[in-house]
């Protein structure tokens, strides 16, 4: 099986050009829909002269566009696409995403598709593992990422319902495959509407 990165990565000798073009494109389309929601929301406050929800709604605005932007400069296109596509595959976790100012995987001393393959790998896990909540909101992972010391560190903040024996399971056997268990170290929490999973990996590799 391809490492996860080369999933969302084009590849027309394989025949998986078109799956990604496609892919792509209704991300696109999901991301000009979600925008053309939020001017249009504005528009409402303004004709309404609603001025102080228009400010908060703004401050929501200028959240997802520093959100998107700090995806976009990852530096790693397998990555970006997976991050900017995901709620288009995924109706039923929201996943946000906070990096380090200027933070840019390229530019680190380290394997950028061993860092895709492990989020990738990760998240895919606890969406495998979560369990709708009752009152119908969504679950929700937040990814960070940052470099601390001579460290990159991934946390994962995953709030819902999920299989807590099953997630610490897929978890364990993901650092034994692919040998990735030989370059990162992690630690994790598992509590009753949530999980915290951190991982560091040395930079030079």
């Amino acid at each position: 099986m391809k490492p996860n990165a080369e999933r969302y990565e084009s590849d027309q000798a394989n025949g998986q050009y078109g799956e990604q073009e496609q892919l792509f494109v209704q991300t696109i389309n999901h991301l000009r829909h979600d925008w053309m929601n939020d001017v249009q929301v504005l528009y409402g406050y303004l004709k309404m002269k609603k001025y102080d929800k228009m400010h908060d709604y703004m401050e929501i605005v200028k959240e997802k566009m520093l959100q998107e932007n700090c995806i976009s400069k990852l530096g790693v296109p397998a990555l970006i696409l997976y991050l900017q596509s995901f709620r288009v595959r995924c109706r039923w976790v929201r996943l946000d995403v906070e990096l380090e100012s200027g933070f840019q995987l390229d530019m680190l001393t380290i394997d950028g598709r061993l860092v895709a393959d492990t989020v990738i790998a990760v998240i895919e896990t606890f969406v495998r593992k979560a369990v709708p909540n009752a009152d119908g909101e969504l679950n929700r992972i937040l990814l960070q990422m940052g470099v601390r010391e001579h460290l990159l560190v991934i946390g994962f903040h995953y709030t819902g319902g999920y299989d807590r024996k099953g997630l610490k399971q897929e978890l364990v056997n993901l650092s034994l495959s692919c040998g990735i268990g030989r370059l990162i170290e992690g630690e994790a929490t598992y509590e009753e509407d949530g999980a915290v999973v951190e991982i560091y990996m040395p930079l030079g590799t």
